[in-house]
């Protein structure tokens, strides 16, 4: 009808309003256009006061609803968004009669992921309760987000004193939920938070840091992406040692990187840096060459570009305390 709009089409843009409000308070928040939605609804960001200017420090999203219903992922799919999602992540309930917003953590997005599974179906169901927990679930798809991390009404962000306490809450949670974004995209299936935690209290100083993970992935991919990983960080840290003095320590990085190499190419085929099976960048250039001069003096001939550290992790291999550690000294 010309002229007419639904009456309550705005109900939930009225409770993003209020959310967009209280994260103001923090940094600037770039509201989601509806045609864009695919999951969040405000772009938030952490500053920090220098001057007169306010620097981003962090990056967050909110997703805004307007009741305690549970936030449902109808499938795998969804799942795998929500898991992968690669930046700190909240849930705000909004309630517009008593002006007040509760922000939840949503750290059980993480526990899937360490869990090792993505389940088809999930759904996240809020508390409005003063005391939170570590993550619980049913079946692995039914979650509780707990105690919101959050309450806030309209008459606490008129309180200066208030409005800091709660920011140094969240800009704290977002920490927390930045490292598990890391774990995630470094491969590695864990997840930390903190345990037990109070609505409006900063995380950890009432309780301690809880952690779950997966021991033993169900298939090889998932340990891949760690893997990767692990060789990435081994030779970016090791060739740094070696500049600093730390022979030893880069000597070891570049022993674990040839042994990555050799015992996992599959890991490394599709990565460009990685291809040829020699060890790259600076930790190869400087430790290879080296043990192959070294070779080269103590009459070891340098057959190929790997022969001086292969020669090194041959000697390991054949120390009687490593084999009988590792199995290889049958008459232990």
């Amino acid at each position: 009808m010309p002229g007419a709009v639904a009456f309550n089409a705005r109900q939930g843009s009225r409770s993003e309003v209020l959310a967009d409000y209280l994260f103001s308070q923090w940094g600037t928040v770039n509201p989601v256009r509806w045609s864009d939605d695919y999951g969040g609804d405000l772009y938030c960001t952490l500053s920090e006061r220098i001057g007169l200017r306010g620097v981003v420090r962090e990056y967050f999203t909110v997703q805004v609803k307007s009741n305690l219903d549970p936030w449902v992922f109808p499938d795998q799919q969804s799942v795998r968004w929500l898991v992968e999602y690669p930046t700190p992540l909240l849930f705000a309930v909004v309630d517009k009669k008593q002006q007040l917003v509760r922000v939840y953590h949503v750290m059980p997005r993480f526990c899937v992921w360490a869990l090792g599974v993505l389940p088809n179906y999930l759904e996240l169901t809020p508390e409005d309760i003063e005391d939170g927990s570590f993550v619980e679930w049913t079946n692995g798809t039914a979650f509780s987000l707990s105690a919101p991390i959050i309450r806030a009404s309209l008459a606490d962000l008129m309180d200066d004193e208030k409005v800091q306490t709660l920011g140094k809450v969240l800009e704290s949670w977002v920490r927390f939920d930045r490292e598990n974004c890391d774990l995630v995209r470094f491969g590695l299936a864990r997840f930390r938070m903190p345990t037990p935690y109070r609505v409006n209290d900063l995380p950890g100083f009432s309780g301690g840091i809880g952690e779950l993970g997966l021991t033993q992935p169900p298939e090889p991919a998932f340990l891949n992406r760690g893997i990767a990983s692990l060789a990435e960080g081994a030779e970016c840290i090791g060739g740094q040692l070696d500049r600093l003095g730390d022979r030893s320590g880069a000597l070891r990085a570049a022993l674990l990187v040839r042994y990555l190499l050799q015992e996992y190419p599959n890991v490394f085929g599709n990565i460009p840096r990685w291809q040829g099976n020699s060890i790259p960048g600076d930790l190869g250039a400087r430790v290879c060459q080296r043990l192959n001069s070294t070779a080269d003096e103590m009459g070891v001939s340098q057959t190929y570009y790997n022969r001086g550290i292969d020669e090194v992790a041959k000697a390991l291999d054949n120390d009687p305390l490593v084999k009988r550690f590792i199995g290889a000294d049958k008459s232990s």
